[in-house]
């Protein structure tokens, strides 16, 4: 399932080994909100579509923030990953800084060639 936000930010939900009507929402203490910051065009949200599609886009599109949300069934229990993809340049602090606070899991991919 894809969705598009109004704003041009991206949602996109995904089931992972289980159909759609198999799953439930996941307790609290299966969520995870992973926010992946870093510079700008280093492949943040190419890295993201890679692990939620499997497919790799190599046309760059800038980003704002995009949220995705993976659910799980793993052993009879439902997790929920929510992937919150975080714009290279900050030109809104505030946004920024809230990303920040509401992940429980951040990765920083920066740019080390020169």
């Amino acid at each position: 399932m894809q969705e598009t936000n109004s704003d041009g930010a991206g949602m996109s939900t995904s089931k992972a080994s289980t159909p759609d009507s198999d799953i439930v929402p996941a307790p609290t203490e299966n969520c995870c909100r992973l926010v992946v910051v870093g510079s700008p065009k280093v492949g943040k949200t190419a890295i993201i579509t890679r692990f939620l599609t499997g497919k790799f886009d190599d046309q760059y599109t800038p980003t704002i923030e995009n949220f995705h949300r993976k659910m799980y069934k793993i052993r009879g229990q439902v997790y929920q990953l929510d992937i919150l993809d975080t714009s290279g340049n900050h030109p809104f602090p505030a946004m920024h800084k809230l990303s920040l606070l509401t992940g429980k899991i951040w990765y920083n991919d920066c740019n080390v060639l020169k």
